[in-house]
């Protein structure tokens, strides 16, 4: 049996969200407003680009030299107290209840484009059914991916999954990868990672002593990607990659 660790966005799901529509600020302030903080559309884009923007900082601050990641409910929180004006309407009766349905809606308020890569859950059954143990290893919000994966019918086939808001970090940080292998006691000579990311998801795999397959989904130029994958190579001489050049994640099977 081996272990398959998965990314998930730009790997398993092709998705795109857009921020720059001001339909987007207006069902989030009209939403705000219902529970008595008001914002006009463009106060709402500003106070969240400014939030997000210090709440990177902040953390950044307090873990110098990581690859750190947020939890966007703080933003969203923040959002609420310091709305430039309330009013008494809805009360909230679960402030992390009422987070989590705002992350959400605002994440499909922003999704313009979730599916699955042709054959994504072709592979990841055909790896099920042969007995291997599928992991993933995401740069992500909890309630951003678990809602995606079900959209796209990918939940059931994960035994595990580590999302990066959870930790606090993110890939390439060698301890968000080293967590997984060490949580289910796995030999690094029996897992594979799987990416679209040089800078990401290869690096962590390197770091770790994970070999790589590298899917280029983007459709990038090989060349481009095998010099990165050479610079990388440097600091890491004993790292094993192999590219598919096609982006086609179906090429893994047999690895």
């Amino acid at each position: 049996m081996k272990t398959y660790i998965f990314d998930l966005y730009g790997t398993l799901i092709d998705v795109h969200t857009e921020l720059y529509n001001h339909k987007i600020w207006k069902a989030l302030s009209d939403m705000y407003a219902c529970y008595g903080a008001i914002y006009t559309p463009e106060q709402f884009k500003q106070a969240y680009l400014k939030f997000n923007e210090e709440e990177w900082k902040r953390v950044e601050t307090l873990h110098p030299d990581t690859y750190i990641d947020i939890q966007f409910k703080n933003v969203f929180k923040r959002l609420y107290d310091e709305a430039p004006l309330h009013a008494e309407v809805l009360s909230i009766q679960d402030k992390e209840t009422w987070l989590l349905f705002i992350e959400t809606e605002f994440r499909r308020l922003t999704r313009i484009r979730c599916k699955p890569y042709p054959n994504t859950i072709k592979t990841l059954q055909a790896l099920k059914k042969q007995g291997h143990q599928i992991i993933l290893l995401s740069n992500a919000q909890r309630s951003f991916a678990l809602a995606e994966m079900g959209i796209c019918g990918l939940l059931p086939y994960f035994d595990h999954m580590y999302i990066s808001a959870d930790y606090g970090i993110r890939k390439p940080e060698k301890a968000f990868m080293q967590k997984v292998l060490d949580d289910h006691h796995l030999n690094v000579r029996d897992c594979l990672m799987i990416g679209n990311e040089v800078g990401s998801d290869m690096q962590v795999a390197a770091a770790c002593g994970v070999s790589g397959i590298l899917l280029n989904t983007a459709h990038r130029k090989e060349k481009e990607i095998q010099k990165e994958l050479e610079t990388l190579q440097q600091e890491y001489p004993d790292f094993q990659y192999r590219i598919v050049t096609s982006g086609d994640i179906l090429e893994i099977l047999g690895e």
